[in-house]
């Protein structure tokens, strides 16, 4: 039995492998359905990066001094954990529709933890704009070239843990994107007037 610290850093290991596109980076994942239910500490492992996104109102604008800054992090922490709830629970029919369900703890749990390494690039992107050394344009472009790169990451990760075409993988990667403008959409109703 490992411990979690070694767990965590396998498998985050893995997912610094996955991001250079080493289909090697698979082998660090613990595929059993424990691994899964233990990849959930990704999340409580990128909130803290995810806090430091939500501290930089970049994101809401000129809206930002009329929202209450309690009533948005609490807002945007909910969309934080139903996100990490509500993927797994639709790519259950998904993986069944592309004949994979035998892979859905490994792909899970590679997902998970490709959360930390994408959390951290978004957050260093808020950062650098926050401090200044980004200008409101550099920010644009960081977030949109992080955001491009979030996503080949993730089709990568659905590819090679689901063994899937790079057409299938589009597939649940659309899932994601929708889910996530979903969510986004109704935590900013919560805190936006």
């Amino acid at each position: 039995m490992t411990s979690a610290w070694a767990e965590a850093r396998l498998a985050l290991i893995g997912a610094l492998r996955l991001a250079r596109a080493d289909p090697r980076g698979i082998v660090c994942f613990d595929r059993s359905e424990e691994g899964f239910w233990r990849s959930f500490r990704a999340g409580m492992l990128a909130y803290p990066l995810y806090l430091i996104l939500l501290s930089f109102p970049l994101q809401i604008g000129d809206a930002a001094a009329q929202i209450d800054a309690g009533r948005y992090f609490a807002a945007e922490t909910i969309h934080y954990v139903i996100s990490w709830v509500a993927f797994p629970l639709l790519m259950l029919p998904l993986v069944d529709r592309l004949q994979r369900s035998e892979r859905f703890f490994l792909f899970m749990t590679a997902y998970n933890w490709c959360q930390v390494p994408q959390t951290v690039v978004f957050a260093a992107v808020a950062l650098l704009g926050g401090v200044g050394v980004l200008s409101a344009d550099g920010m644009v472009i960081a977030d949109l070239i992080a955001g491009l790169a979030a996503l080949l990451y993730e089709w990568y990760v659905a590819r090679v843990a689901l063994a899937v075409s790079g057409g299938r993988a589009v597939f649940v990667i659309v899932v994601d994107i929708v889910l996530a403008a979903a969510l986004s959409h109704v935590s900013a109703a919560l805190y936006q007037s």
